[in-house]
């Protein structure tokens, strides 16, 4: 994993109601970024930013 000093690190939130496309909204801008190479889908519960059984159960 790679190392960040503090300076460097930006916290972003994306806050909306359910089903209002956060997850898919997170996924494009790493993708666009190319922080991943792979787009997951929330149905499967193979999303990047959804890791955390919780998350994917719901």
């Amino acid at each position: 994993m790679k190392v960040y000093d503090a300076a460097s690190i930006r916290n972003v939130a994306l806050v909306g109601h359910s089903t209002s496309g956060k997850t898919q909204l997170a996924s494009a801008i790493l993708s666009d970024s190319g922080m991943v190479n792979r787009f997951g889908k929330v149905d499967e519960g193979t999303t990047v930013t959804d890791y955390d059984e919780e998350e994917i159960a719901r």
